[in-house]
């Protein structure tokens, strides 16, 4: 007998969705009773409380572990994030193809009394993928029919490794999981139950969709096909197909927000396809980054389909990847219109992005891991289901013994699921833990603090320029500092209220012989020929994703050079200790105690052994500080144009934050050598190091 489960989420969208076609179809004014929509939401719950309350329990532990991992603020780990959460502070226009919806719900987030504004975009993420996990389960029910099995499930895949990933940080795919969720649900409830106004809901949910990911227009030949293989007669009702489509029409109109807010645009790639023209509104959506699309000859084919298979043996391992083959056996014989629609909808999303040349490339098959856990959990109820046949089988007659190995299976099988679940929460948290990932906030903070009245601020533009951005847009920190990246409406940066002898600093190193490496580089118009950087202040390494480290260093731009080498130095306190390549003599430091976000003044003195690339850094106990290539990648010019003595000591003054992040605690001071290869694969282990002293750190 089939069950009659529905969602929360779908139910009162089915009856906006009703609502809406009667005032669409009749042109009559419907007088809506108070008293009847709450009689039917009391009627509903007192018939769905069990599924209510373990959809809310789902929502409620997946949002607990992903707020207890989630993001302060800034972070480096997506290279959008930082412009995302600025841009819905200012309900301005986000970067190809304009995410209007996830712009606005953003904006309603940042009214939230909790964190900064960046903190609460990433609580969205955070609350809109408990969300998906919720519909995940209710959708599960209507595959499969088991509360308990359908909720361990769920919670297996909202602690994988990718989709934990996008639920602590200011991004757009855990909003887009909801949506997608959010339209699956309402399909699979219009096929169970034929009421219209699921279709209609779908219709809008879909269009909607369209605002938080717009690869959700391929799944639009599987949703189609399943429409008309569970009802094609609805071809014989215009009327009913017609406000589907015209709900979805309704949800894709968000994107005339992209011609109203072109102006804003800081990008200048962005900017030059502004979407103010029809041909430019194709080129900023449905156009957009065509270098990425079909960017691999069908001899790479075969390479690309590994990288997916191993991407998904990250998230659902190789038990999870068995039981969904099962699952797609399964679902082909006793529910084929539903295999069609998911099957249809998987193949479609990895063959189009298996194709697609982008480096963040696990973060778009998000969505292909979640319908291959639909497989996975119906491949677990056919065996369950099998289990019964054979217990029902050896039992015969005999209750009591049928009884036992029943509910022996029963607890079997959710010990293995307990198990699975907890397994993927202790394999995957340190890898997307980010609640302490202050680094991008404990840099500016002192930069800010530290940069002179009317000093210049370069850095990098356009969307990876919103790390230095943010405190401008959001907050308006130091209006007397001129920063010639952040400018608007496709102008490029210049010297506009820049006065003549003003000190100028700069976040990027960038040797100013050469022209800009890419369009977000500072314009070598900006800098001087032969102008020295030199590094003032340097931040807590921050990690990409996969773009390797960010580092944070203040440089400050002179015309004479550092004093990088010199004869002899008399450092405070010797060391003489070597280090592979190196010996560090000595160092000097201003203090041996500090406040968690602050600085310590250090200057460390190195003779080089051995001529080669080494990168050195510092520590507090095993917490890294920072890493840098010896001399901040001033010593090759150094040497080639002052001609120093072979024999001298390299001098390196700067100062180094503290993390706010540290409990007040006395913590060993460290220098070391870092592995050139691990640093490039986003490790900063020492190799070698040796404790200098111990530091205070107080709040």
């Amino acid at each position: 007998m089939r069950r009659k489960e529905e969602g929360t989420v779908a139910f009162l969208l089915s009856q906006c969705g009703m609502m809406g076609h009667r005032l669409f179809s009749k042109g009559k004014r419907m007088k809506l009773s108070s008293s009847n929509i709450a009689k039917r939401v009391r009627s509903f719950l007192s018939r769905r409380w069990l599924d209510v309350l373990i959809s809310l329990v789902v929502f409620t532990v997946s949002l607990v572990v992903y707020n207890a991992t989630l993001t302060p603020s800034l972070s480096y780990r997506s290279p959008d994030g930082n412009e995302l959460a600025t841009v819905c502070y200012q309900l301005g226009l986000a970067h190809m193809t304009g995410y209007p919806l996830y712009t606005w719900l953003g904006k309603l987030f940042t009214y939230l009394p909790v964190g900064d504004i960046a903190h609460r975009v990433n609580l969205m993420s955070a609350v809109m993928a408990a969300g998906a996990v919720a519909l995940l389960y209710l959708i599960l029910r209507q595959l499969i029919g088991r509360k308990l099995v359908s909720a361990l499930v769920a919670l297996f895949f909202a602690f994988s490794l990718t989709f934990w990933s996008q639920a602590v940080i200011a991004e757009v795919y855990a909003l887009n999981m909801f949506m997608l969720a959010l339209c699956g649900l309402l399909l699979l409830r219009w096929a169970r139950t034929r009421q219209r106004g699921y279709l209609f809901a779908f219709g809008l949910a879909y269009g909607l969709s369209m605002g938080t990911h717009l690869s959700n227009l391929g799944f639009a030949p599987a949703y189609v096909l399943f429409i008309l293989l569970e009802d094609w007669r609805i071809l014989k009702r215009p009327g009913e197909l017609l406000g589907a489509i015209g709900l979805f029409v309704l949800g894709c109109l968000q994107f005339l927000w992209l011609p109203y807010k072109a102006s804003m645009l800081v990008d200048l790639p962005m900017a030059r396809n502004a979407p103010i023209t029809l041909e430019r509104f194709y080129t900023y959506t449905l156009g957009a980054f065509p270098q990425m699309k079909f960017a691999f000859p069908l001899v790479a084919i075969p390479g690309r389909i590994v990288i997916y298979i191993e991407l998904l043996r990250q998230n659902l391992k190789i038990p999870g990847m068995l039981l969904g083959i099962i699952g797609m056996w399964g679902i082909l014989f006793k529910d084929t219109k539903k295999f069609y629609l998911l099957v249809l909808m998987y193949l479609v999303h990895v063959f189009f992005f298996i194709q697609y040349r982008v480096f963040d490339l696990d973060v778009f098959f998000i969505p292909a891991h979640m319908l291959f856990l639909l497989f996975m959990g119906y491949g677990l109820h056919s065996i369950l289901e099998l289990l019964e046949k054979l217990i029902a089988r050896i039992a015969g007659s005999k209750v009591t013994i049928s009884k036992l190995l029943h509910v022996g299976t029963a607890i079997g099988a959710t010990f293995i699921l307990i198990v699975g679940v907890l397994w993927q929460l202790r394999a995957n948290y340190a890898r997307n833990d980010r609640s302490q990932d202050v680094a991008i906030n404990d840099f500016y903070e002192n930069v800010f603090e530290l940069l002179p009245e009317d000093s210049v601020l370069l850095g990098k533009g356009g969307v990876f320029g919103y790390d230095m951005f943010y405190y401008r847009y959001v907050y308006d920190v130091r209006p007397d500092v001129v920063m010639p990246m952040a400018v608007s409406g496709g102008r490029p940066p210049g010297r506009e209220g820049w006065e003549e002898g003003a000190a100028v600093f700069s976040t990027e190193w960038a040797d100013p012989n050469r022209a800009k490496a890419t369009p977000w580089s500072v314009p070598r118009e900006l800098t001087d020929q032969g102008t020295w950087y030199v590094p003032r202040l340097v931040g807590q390494n921050g990690i990409g994703a996969g773009f390797g480290q960010r580092r944070l260093v203040l440089y400050e731009l002179q015309e004479e050079p550092p004093e990088l080498i010199v004869r002899r130095a008399e450092p405070n306190y010797e060391v003489h200790h070597r280090l592979g390549a190196v010996e560090l003599v000595g160092y000097d430091l201003a203090d041996d105690s500090v406040a968690g976000g602050a600085c310590l003044e250090l200057t460390l003195y190195w003779r080089v052994l051995r001529q080669q690339r080494i990168l050195v850094g510092t520590a507090l106990d095993d917490v890294p500080l920072e890493v840098h290539d010896l001399g901040f990648g001033n010593l090759p010019r150094y040497v080639a144009e002052t001609q120093p003595p072979r024999s001298g000591i390299v001098v390196e003054e700067y100062a180094v934050i503290v993390p706010s992040s540290l409990e007040s605690a006395v913590y060993e001071l460290k220098v070391g050598v870092v592995d050139l290869r691990r640093q490039a694969g986003g490790e900063s282990e020492f190799i070698e190091s040796v404790v200098l002293t111990e530091i205070e750190v107080g709040e």
